[in-house]
């Protein structure tokens, strides 16, 4: 129980770093009939216990095993594509996952990069902004799923495991009252309005996976923020080996089905249009996370 309780005083303090909610002018919300909806890039996943425990048993809790000369923390990449911050031996199963070419073509808008750059991994963010635009598409807007995702602002040299550098640079972004992204100058089709859509929270403490989706709407025309807001959940949903194996096919579903509610939730505190219901009773979040202050586990 102490151990659940601690995480949630870090995930209350986490959020408390966060800029306050912004609901749109009526006027605003109310006269948009095209949303371009633009990925954030995600942190790496973290995972409490660290993998390599499970993935080489040696180094369970082995006092004899010189830890400092055999493991480094780095981002690296699991058989699903998922991004993992987390110890790596030197003759590890895992590739250590390069970070992504930003692009030099002059088409290109400050601070966009080419979703296809991310092909090589499993974007969490990507999957949610598609449930974004579904949502809003369902709600009688017209919404365009973007080919692009905003790269967060972390110095090459910064783009480690440290996942205090990707904590910085989210908070950095959904707390700009303004983008810097001109979205004037990006696609050829006009737009009322852009939908950023993030990730804050993004672990596996235990068997409790907590996310946190953070959603923007931004003016085009000045790049004002119109509307923020975030919604978020602390599910039990299996140990990290578990949701991790086969390919992270658990894992990956449990994130799309519970960020797609998430979604919902934050579309409706905009008061944007996505009258589809969620793929799963809302209440089923409320539960989930009311079982960790009931869990036996101590």
């Amino acid at each position: 129980m102490k151990r659940y309780s601690l995480l949630l005083v870090l995930l209350v303090a986490l959020s408390a770093c966060l800029a306050p909610p912004i609901k749109p002018p009526a006027d605003k919300s109310g006269g948009l009939h095209t949303i371009l909806v633009i990925p954030v890039e995600p942190p790496p996943l973290e995972v409490m216990p660290d993998l390599i425990e499970s993935r080489l048993p040696i180094y369970r809790q082995n006092d004899t095993v010189p830890f400092d000369l055999f493991l480094e923390k780095k981002i690296y990449r699991n058989p699903g594509g998922v991004l993992i911050a987390g110890l790596v031996s030197h003759d590890d199963i895992v590739p250590v996952a390069a970070p992504p070419r930003t692009t030099a073509a002059p088409e290109n808008v400050f601070g966009l990069e080419p979703a296809a750059s991310l092909a090589e991994s499993w974007t969490p963010t990507l999957v949610l902004a598609r449930e974004a635009a579904a949502l809003l598409t369902a709600g009688g807007l017209n919404a365009i799923s973007a080919e692009h995702y905003y790269r967060l602002p972390i110095a090459p040299r910064n783009r480690t495991a440290n996942l205090a550098y990707w904590h910085g640079a989210i908070r950095q972004w959904y707390n700009a009252d303004t983008s810097p992204v001109d979205y004037r100058s990006h696609g050829s089709e006009r737009v009322d309005a852009v939908l950023e859509v993030g990730i804050g929270t993004y672990k596996i403490f235990e068997s409790q996976t907590p996310l946190q989706v953070l959603v923007k709407l931004i003016d085009p025309a000045t790049g004002q923020v119109i509307g923020r807001t975030g919604a978020d959940a602390s599910p039990i949903a299996g140990a990290a080996p578990t949701l991790l194996d086969h390919e992270a096919e658990k894992f990956k579903k449990f994130v799309s089905d519970l960020g797609a509610k998430l979604v919902h939730r934050g579309l409706t505190d905009l008061e944007l249009p996505a009258s589809r219901q969620a793929r799963s009773d809302e209440r089923s979040i409320e539960t989930a996370s009311m079982a960790i202050a009931n869990s036996r586990h101590e």
